[in-house]
C-alpha cells in the first residue's frame, strides 16, 4: 500500500477536525431553532431533518476525534470512534430515503401531515436501529486476536485488511439506499413534472369561480383605513400577481391581518367570499399540488446533497479495493472533507428553506444586541412611538411578524 506522508496525514487530520466543527456547530443550530421557534416546525420536511441532526452531531463528534487513537487500536476512544462513525455516518443516508418515501406518499397515497407524523417513529427506528446492529456487533469481531475497528488511515474504523467487508456494511448498504432514493425519485419524475406544470398554468388563474365573482360583485366593503374597497369596480381580467399583492396589502396590514382604525372603530371585519363546492375543490387542490411541489423541491436537495458526500469517498474506497489496498492523495483528502461535512450540508439547505424565520431571529437579536449597547435608543423609539399612537390609535394589533414570514406551512401539513 503507498503510504500518505507525514505532512498529508496532517493537512488531513486538519481538515477532518474543520469541517467536523462546522458540521457540529449546524446541527446545534438546527436542534435550538426546531426546538425554541414555531415557524421552523411548520414545514414536515424540517422534522425529518430535525431526527437526522442528532445523527449527523454524533458522527461529528467521531471524525472529530480525528487520528487521535491511532496508536492504540484497543482503547475504548478508538473502538468508541469507529462505533460512532460506522453507526450514525451510514443512518444519514437511511434519513434521504425517509424523505424520499415522504414524497411518494404525498404524491401517490395524498398522506396529510398527521399521517407522515405516524410514520416517524418506524424512520427513527430503521435509520438509527438498523445501522447499530452491524456498528455494534463489529466491536467484538477479532481475527487472531486483532480487532475489526482499529487504524483507518483517516481515523479509527474497519482497518484495511477488511477492505471487503467495509463494502459490506457501510458502503455497500449505503449505496443500496442511494439507488433506493433514486428511483422513487425517477418513479415520481413524470408526476412531479406535471405538477410543477399545473401550477405554472394556474398561477395567473384565479381561485375564484365567475359565479361567486358575480356573487360579490355589488358587494361594498368598508375597510378599517377609512375606504371603500367596490368588487365590481375590479377589472374583469384577472389581476397580475404584483397588483393583487399590493392591493390585498393596501386592504389589509403586513402579513395578512386587518387593521382596525379610529374611522371606524365599530367596524367588523367583512366576511370571506362564500366559494361553492367546485371551486373550494379547486383551491385545495391547488394547495396540495403546491404543497407537494414543496417539499419534492426539498427532499431533491438533501438527496444532491448526499450525493456529493458519498460519491468521493466510495470512489475511494473501490479504488482501494481495485488496487490491493492502494491509497492516492487527493482521493483520501476528499474523503476526509466531505465525509465530517454531512451535518454542515444539512444545515445548509434546512437553513435556505427555513430563511424568513432565521431573517427574523437575526432581526430580533440584533435588536436585542443594539437595545443591551445603546439603551438610549429604546427611549427614544418608545418616545416616537407614543408619539405616533397618539396620532391615530391602533384597536386591533397583528401578532409578531415572526409568525407571518416564517413562510406559510406547507397545505398537507396542516393539524387537525
Amino acid at each position: 500500500m503507498a503510504k500518505l506522508t507525514e505532512g498529508q496525514l496532517q493537512a488531513i487530520s486538519i481538515m477532518e477536525r474543520t469541517c467536523s466543527v462546522v458540521s457540529i456547530l449546524g446541527c446545534l443550530f438546527t436542534i435550538v431553532t426546531f426546538t425554541c421557534f414555531r415557524a421552523f416546525q411548520e414545514k414536515p420536511i424540517n422534522r425529518l431533518v430535525f431526527y437526522a441532526s442528532f445523527g449527523n452531531l454524533m458522527s461529528c463528534v467521531g471524525t472529530l476525534m480525528s487520528r487521535s487513537f491511532l496508536d492504540h487500536p484497543n482503547s475504548f476512544g478508538c473502538q468508541l470512534q469507529a462505533l460512532l462513525i460506522q453507526w450514525f455516518m451510514a443512518a444519514d443516508a437511511g434519513w434521504i430515503l425517509a424523505m424520499a418515501i415522504n414524497v411518494y406518499l404525498t404524491l401517490y397515497r395524498k398522506y396529510d401531515s398527521k399521517r407522515l407524523r405516524r410514520m416517524e417513529l418506524t424512520y427513527l427506528l430503521a435509520c438509527y436501529g438498523i445501522p447499530f446492529i452491524p456498528a455494534f456487533v463489529l466491536v467484538f469481531i477479532k481475527r487472531n486476536g486483532v480487532r475489526v475497528y482499529g487504524d483507518a488511515v483517516l481515523w479509527c474504523w474497519i482497518e484495511e485488511d477488511w477492505e471487503a467487508l467495509r463494502i459490506a456494511v457501510f458502503y455497500g448498504p449505503a449505496w443500496l439506499v442511494i439507488l433506493l432514493t433514486m428511483f422513487i425519485y425517477v418513479r415520481a419524475g413524470r408526476t412531479i413534472y406535471m405538477t410543477r406544470k399545473e401550477l405554472r398554468r394556474s398561477s395567473d388563474i384565479s381561485l375564484l369561480s365567475p359565479e361567486s365573482e358575480k356573487e360579490t360583485s355589488s358587494r361594498h366593503t368598508e375597510v378599517s383605513l377609512g375606504r371603500r374597497l367596490t368588487i365590481g369596480s375590479m377589472p374583469s381580467r384577472p389581476m397580475p400577481p404584483v397588483a393583487v399583492e399590493d392591493a390585498v396589502e393596501e386592504v389589509l396590514g403586513p402579513c395578512g391581518r386587518a387593521e382596525d382604525s379610529t374611522t371606524d372603530p365599530t367596524a367588523s371585519p367583512p366576511p370571506p367570499p362564500q366559494l361553492d363546492g367546485s371551486t373550494r375543490a379547486r383551491r385545495h387542490s391547488y394547495e396540495f399540488k403546491s404543497a407537494a411541489w414543496s417539499y419534492t423541491k426539498t427532499s431533491l436537495l438533501y438527496f444532491t446533497g448526499i450525493l456529493l458526500i458519498w460519491t468521493p469517498s466510495s470512489a475511494n474506497r473501490v479504488y482501494a479495493l481495485v488496487h490491493g489496498g492502494t491509497t492516492i492523495a487527493p482521493l483520501a483528502y476528499m474523503s476526509g472533507l466531505v465525509l465530517p461535512l454531512q451535518g454542515f450540508w444539512n444545515w445548509l439547505i434546512y437553513t435556505v428553506v427555513s430563511w424568513p424565520a432565521c431573517k427574523d431571529i437575526f432581526r430580533r437579536l440584533k435588536s436585542w444586541v443594539l437595545r443591551l449597547i445603546r439603551p438610549s435608543t429604546r427611549d427614544k423609539s418608545d418616545g416616537h412611538s407614543r408619539k405616533s399612537t397618539a396620532q391615530v390609535q391602533t384597536v386591533a394589533r397583528s401578532p409578531s411578524s415572526f409568525d407571518c414570514e416564517s413562510g406559510t406551512a406547507l397545505p398537507f401539513a396542516r393539524d387537525g
